[in-house]
């Protein structure tokens, strides 16, 4: 077993990889501070070039484990909704694991929509018309910011984008589906042990495929991106299951060919631009109707 003290260094590793890969210089996001309850959360926003008010909104939650990752990583993406859509797009820099742990992230998350949606005169957005999602592990914190929603009744959203994301936290990783390219399972294991506490692993805020139908009934419809080459797709397709079942109007897809994290880290595949007109299209569907 991992150290806690290996585990951070090489957690702190993987991050310096993945900022390194940014070209800073280009990031088309403009940067704001929002007042969460413990103090502010950073965030990129994209505001919409049409200068009417009350715009919808998207807020986009970036991938990376839990561990590592920023709105930086998913600038393209973000701009590119932005304007297919001539919306306004919040990407969140949520606060990552170790450092802090489940549910740090969801209520960081929770608290950027919710300040937003009661200050909408300053975002010049449309509080009744807002989305949600993510990429990866933002989409495990983008399903669960809706159960919160749901729960707090503060504010709703019009639909939720699921691409790729990790839904089962508690089953090991090495027990789970794999195939050659998907993310190895040890480092798998280390981003659950880095994000979660043994006895909170199925907990429907850390492990949504755990949920009860109950529990999601009348969650805002959702797109679910899946993809062949990735240990996740599994438990995401058995979740859009579960949210079928659940009455909630579900879009799913499994993309062949492609692995984990395509449609960020790979964005000019075929693919990519498929998943990418999938969410697009799911996006002006429920706001722009």
């Amino acid at each position: 077993m991992i150290g806690d003290e290996r585990v951070l260094e090489i957690v702190k590793s993987m991050r310096l990889q993945k900022e390194a890969k940014i070209e800073k210089f280009s990031i088309v996001g403009k940067e704001v501070f929002i007042p969460t309850r413990e103090g502010k959360t950073r965030c990129l926003i994209y505001r919409s070039k049409n200068k009417r008010s009350m715009v919808p909104v998207f807020f986009d939650v970036h991938g990376g484990g839990f561990v590592m990752g920023s709105p930086e990583n998913d600038d393209k993406f973000s701009n590119l909704v932005r304007n297919e859509l001539d919306i306004t797009v919040i990407s969140i820099d949520y606060r990552l694991a170790p450092e802090y742990k489940c549910p740090t992230d969801k209520n960081d998350v929770y608290d950027v929509v919710k300040y937003v949606s009661f200050h909408n005169d300053e975002f010049e957005i449309d509080p009744n018309n807002m989305a949600i999602g993510g990429h990866s592990a933002g989409g495990n914190i983008s399903t669960v910011v809706c159960m919160m929603a749901k729960r707090k009744n503060e504010f709703s959203f019009k639909c939720q984008i699921l691409d790729y994301p990790p839904l089962d936290l508690a089953t090991p990783a090495r027990k789970k589906f794999y195939v050659e390219g998907a993310i190895p399972p040890e480092r798998a294991e280390i981003f659950d042990k880095c994000y979660r506490r043994e006895e909170y692993a199925k907990n429907s805020y850390c492990s949504p495929v755990f949920a009860a139908v109950d529990e999601l009934k009348d969650l805002p419809p959702a797109i679910v991106l899946t993809c062949e080459i990735d240990s996740l797709r599994d438990e995401a397709e058995e979740y859009a299951k579960k949210l079928i079942k659940a009455g909630v109007e579900t879009t799913a897809k499994r993309f062949y060919g492609v692995s984990h994290g395509f449609a960020i880290s790979k964005f000019e595949l075929p693919q990519s631009s498929e998943a990418h007109k999938m969410m697009i299209d799911g996006l002006r569907k429920y706001l722009l109707k």
